[in-house]
């Protein structure tokens, strides 16, 4: 039995944090129930004017984003002092989960569906680019967070771009402080990753990050730590798909390169051009790349599942909502003073996108602007969620096992004195060559080609490096713990030796 939250039935808890929680629930009466996603702020969070105010001006942004590709908020509430929106729930898998779940299946992601589902995802982001406010002013949205976490694909196909808690708009009531970079490090822009100033192009990087990773099944910009995955996106150096999976099209590096591209300049114009170029190709080299594709790719990826959740009985199994007390607060925040915010409009309710939401005042004296979508919506995210679903346990529980069964008087065993593990502490290179596929040695041991990521023990520094390619003087240096983390050579070209005629092809005149 679920946990009566006013006119909800908590059934599950999705995802909870030190911001709020997020939970599955049902509504309507008998007859006319319907699943949706309810995102609980934690009661102090409500005191905290500053941070209220942050995810009223997302919500501004995110209340007009009404597209199918587009995770829809329905409404927000506040019931018993706690403050809560509601969003649809999509029962489906992100796009990392579900990359993942094939490639362990042994059935990888076909190449139509992977088109279809990047395709669907830059109509999304294409839309809130290009998103007005109510006077027709573009709101000059950017996401800012585009990765495999915040890309949901659902059993009946649709896709989902999520989490918009992170977003950027022009004109915006709270702004972020420059030098202050949000969003995943493996998923930035070259500019992102700089600090500087970006626009919808940024987000076309970011999900072509995506693409690449899905074709190829290997990450793109991923080093040992966030400042070297930093150097790593800056260097922003791209091996074609195809040289990667080379069962891939070599006509596809193009398209994916161009989304890819370094300078801003070179990539799409905007997130729509990128989707036309995914479809156009998907058409000119008939991939099955439709809707009906995704479906059936889906249903049979996640066929047990899909089945598991069809039986309303185990929508209640394993709830995780011990913490919560019978009217459906957190047991450790009773008797909290609690703000009810709800006050401020007469206690009423407002779904998503009513004009009532824009006229509230800031009685702390805030600017207008960022509290004009009013006390409509909490946020866009309240915590992290990697999608608006629910995790089905898909295994079933193990069975337990018998200990076995020890001799009356076991026989001593000689005593072992534990070694403490030797820590080894590594160095890593990311190297790069111009002209790239530059043969690596180091120590005399070839690694591979360049572009390449180099791991060192550092016990075994400072170590010999060599880099050679036909048509070019080798380069040699030492890395060493002070080399920079980040290495770039420049091959020279061999000089052209000129060859003079031979002796018996010189004429002589008496």
């Amino acid at each position: 039995m679920g946990i009566p939250f006013g006119r909800y039935e908590l059934l599950r808890k999705i995802a909870a944090g030190g911001m709020g929680q997020v939970l599955l629930a049902r509504k309507g009466a008998e007859g006319f129930e319907k699943l949706v996603v309810i995102k609980r702020i934690l009661p102090h969070l409500v005191e905290d004017e500053e941070f209220f105010a942050m995810f009223i001006d997302e919500a501004k942004i995110t209340m007009r984003l009404d597209h199918p590709n587009i995770a829809r908020i329905n409404e927000f509430g506040v019931e018993n002092g706690v403050h809560f929106i509601e969003m649809e729930y999509v029962s489906g898998e992100d796009v990392r989960r579900m990359d993942k779940r094939a490639r362990m299946a042994n059935h990888p992601v076909p190449l139509g569906v992977i088109l279809r589902v990047i395709a669907d995802a830059a109509a999304g982001l294409d839309f809130a680019h290009k998103a007005k406010d109510s006077k027709g002013n573009p709101l000059g949205l950017v996401h800012r967070d585009v990765s495999p976490q915040n890309v949901l694909v659902g059993f009946d196909g649709s896709v989902k771009l999520l989490d918009f808690g992170v977003a950027k708009a022009a004109g915006r009531a709270q702004h972020t402080a420059t030098g202050i970079l949000k969003g995943k490090f493996p998923y930035m822009s070259p500019e992102q990753a700089d600090g500087l100033d970006i626009d919808a192009r940024s987000d076309v990087f970011a999900l072509g990050i995506v693409l690449w990773e899905l074709l190829t099944g290997k990450r793109l910009f991923k080093g040992e730590n966030d400042l070297m995955t930093q150097r790593l996106v800056k260097a922003c150096q791209v091996p074609p798909p195809s040289e990667v999976e080379p069962s891939l099209p070599k006509g596809l590096d193009a398209v994916v390169l161009k989304s890819l591209a370094k300078d801003v300049k070179d990539r799409y114009a905007d997130a729509g051009a990128f989707r036309m170029a995914l479809e156009d190709f998907a058409f000119k080299n008939s991939i099955p790349a439709s809707n009906a594709h995704l479906v059936e790719f889906m249903q049979g990826l996640y066929a047990d599942r899909i089945a598991k959740e069809a039986d309303p009985r185990t929508l209640e199994e394993d709830s995780g909502l011990t913490d919560l007390d019978a009217g459906g607060l957190p047991k450790n925040a009773q008797g909290a003073t609690t703000v009810d915010r709800s006050k401020q409009q007469g206690g009423q309710v407002f779904p998503a996108g009513d004009s009532r939401t824009e006229a509230v005042s800031n009685p702390a004296g805030r600017s207008r602007a960022g509290l004009w979508a009013g006390i409509g919506i909490v946020a866009v995210l309240l915590i992290g969620v990697v999608g608006y679903v629910v995790k089905g346990r898909g295994d079933e529980t193990p069975k337990p096992v018998d200990p076995p069964v020890l001799p009356v008087k076991p026989p001593e065993l000689p005593k072992v004195v534990e070694q403490p593990p030797q820590v080894v502490e590594y160095v890593t290179y990311a190297l790069s060559s111009e002209p790239s596929e530059a043969e690596v040695e180091l120590a005399g041991d070839k690694r591979g080609l360049t572009p390449i990521e180099l791991k060192v023990e550092k016990n075994k520094l400072p170590v010999l490096l060599k880099v050679s390619r036909d048509g070019y003087e080798p380069f040699q240096t030492t890395l060493t713990d002070s080399t920079d983390p980040a290495v770039t050579v420049t091959l020279k070209k061999k000089a052209t030796v000129k060859v003079g005629p031979k002796p018996s092809d010189i004429k002589t005149t008496r």
